[in-house]
C-alpha cells in the first residue's frame, strides 16, 4: 500500500511541478518520500523478524 500511495504521490509532484504550482509539488514530493520511508522501515522490521525467527 506504501508503495502504491508514494508512486502516486510521485506523479502527483510531476505533475504539479510543470504546472507550476511548486508548493504542491513539494509536499506531494515530501508526502511520497515519507511513504517510501515506511516502506523501508516496515521491510527492514519484517527481515529482522524473519531471522530472528530462523535462529530458534
Amino acid at each position: 500500500m506504501c508503495f502504491i500511495i508514494s508512486i502516486l504521490g510521485l506523479i502527483l509532484a510531476f505533475n504539479f511541478y510543470h504546472a507550476g504550482e511548486f508548493l504542491l509539488a513539494a509536499g506531494s514530493l515530501l508526502v511520497s518520500l515519507f511513504f517510501i520511508y515506511l516502506m523501508i522501515k516496515n521491510i527492514l522490521f519484517v527481515k529482522k523478524l524473519k531471522e530472528k525467527k530462523d535462529d530458534n
